[in-house]
């Protein structure tokens, strides 16, 4: 099996659990951090199953048809806009092989606004996020909220259909995420790929957003004290054809 983009191993050390010392699981990362502590972290918990290497998730270093299976846990989406960026990953596969990955959904709520945001910060996140700044184009699937691969499961289905999928199956769930307050939701937020919103703004313009969208954040608190932000993800799996 092969983690691309295995992070921390969110989803690594989980998978390797389930597959038990028979098996053999790959986790690649851009980052040389990232892979050096979890293959520390992996050491640590006995899973000799897992190694890891930092390669580019775009294009793994693997013969065809290395791999049972290729996950990708909220890493694919970040550089795929259509069919094309997925086919690497069915080339990698076996006859029969299965592909599973998660993103941020795009799919509308009933409001039309984007519900992986939470929606009384919508209007002060999404501008930032989805505009260019100074005539630069920004690199994101972002970029074009409506119209991309992710808006719909339609599209989504689409896509991997288009890649050489089959048996594709597509679903959202609500992910609970749970915070004090809205400045550590803020903080949660520069953790993960969204940083990329606050990188492009000045340090004035980043105090001055945070500091509006902790402030709404913390008028949600309930009367435990958290504030709880259900968080819209779609999960996908599909394989690859028998023949």
């Amino acid at each position: 099996m092969l983690d691309v983009g295995c992070g921390r191993g969110a989803v690594l050390f989980p998978v390797a659990e389930s597959v038990g010392q028979s098996g053999e699981v790959l986790g690649i990362d851009l980052s040389e951090e990232m892979v050096k502590y979890t293959a520390g972290d992996a050491r640590d918990r006995g899973l000799r199953q897992v190694r890891t290497a930092v390669m580019n998730g775009q294009a793994p270093d693997y013969p065809a048809g290395r791999f049972d299976a290729v996950i990708g846990g909220f890493s694919v989406f970040i550089w795929t806009h259509g069919s094309t960026e997925l086919k690497p990953y069915r080339t990698l596969l076996r006859p029969g092989g299965r592909f599973a990955a998660s993103a941020p959904s795009f799919f509308p709520t009933a409001t039309g606004k984007w519900g992986f945001l939470p929606e009384d910060v919508h209007d002060l996140l999404l501008p930032h996020m989805t505009e260019p700044k100074n005539g630069a184009a920004y690199d994101c699937p972002f970029t074009n909220i409506h119209n991309n691969w992710l808006v719909t499961p339609e599209a989504v289905g689409a896509t991997l259909t288009g890649a050489g999928f089959v048996a594709v199956e597509v679903r959202e769930e609500d992910l609970l995420i749970t915070v004090d307050s809205g400045a550590q939701w803020v903080e949660w937020t520069r953790s993960h790929g969204m940083r990329r919103l606050w990188d492009r703004l000045s340090e004035q313009e980043g105090k001055e957003l945070a500091d509006e969208v902790a402030r709404r954040l913390d008028a949600l608190r309930g009367a435990d004290g958290i504030i709880t932000l259900p968080t819209p993800i779609v999960y996908m799996r599909s394989r690859t054809p028998q023949d």
